[in-house]
């Protein structure tokens, strides 16, 4: 794969989140992308893609309230990466590869964070990656909760109260190191009075 890039001098002084240059194979590459760090895309970028998402990536979903919503809640599953900005070359990387998402600034923790919320390509691009190239800590269990979920709303259960209760047990069960805005109980009551 030929991954020569073109110089461009107008994108001096540019948000470097968001300057982009395009090679002979319409690939998105950043312009601070030198020819040593090119040469990465000849590794098994896949398998790089999930070691690194062992470690540095999040599958989540979480529930607000919404009273337009059918059931007065709304559940978002997510993929997501967060990384130092002075590093975002992998969170580039695995949004060509996975070929949707977007990048954008963290401001909570001043990192860069690469996401996945479209519905279609979680479950046509995301989840068909991690099952072919499975994570290796315990953060695979996270993923296969996160697939049954997935699963779920792609049957539209999420749109009934028995079906949205079973994918929030699903989803208290993923992530038990991490904080939670509401407690569980109080989204089941809330759900189960309207």
């Amino acid at each position: 794969m030929d991954n020569t890039v073109g110089s461009r001098s107008d994108n001096v002084g540019t948000d470097p989140v968001t300057t982009e240059v395009n090679n002979r194979n319409s690939l998105e590459i950043l312009s601070y992308y030198t020819p040593t760090s090119l040469t990465k895309f000849e590794r098994n970028v896949p398998e790089y893609i999930t070691g690194y998402v062992d470690g540095e990536g999040c599958f989540t979903v979480t529930f607000n309230m919404k009273p337009k919503a059918l059931l007065g809640w709304e559940l978002r599953p997510s993929f997501s990466v967060s990384q130092n900005e002075d590093r975002r070359q992998v969170l580039d990387i695995m949004k060509m590869y996975f070929g949707c998402g977007y990048i954008r600034r963290d401001y909570s923790d001043k990192t860069v964070k690469f996401e996945v919320r479209d519905h279609s390509d979680l479950m046509r691009k995301v989840i068909p990656h991690f099952q072919k190239y499975p994570l290796l800590s315990a953060k695979q269990k996270d993923f296969e909760l996160f697939q049954r979920i997935c699963g779920l709303v792609e049957v539209k259960s999420h749109l009934q109260k028995d079906g949205f209760i079973q994918i929030l047990n699903l989803a208290y069960q993923m992530n038990g190191s991490g904080k939670r805005k509401r407690k569980y109980e109080e989204v089941v009551r809330q759900l189960r009075e309207r």
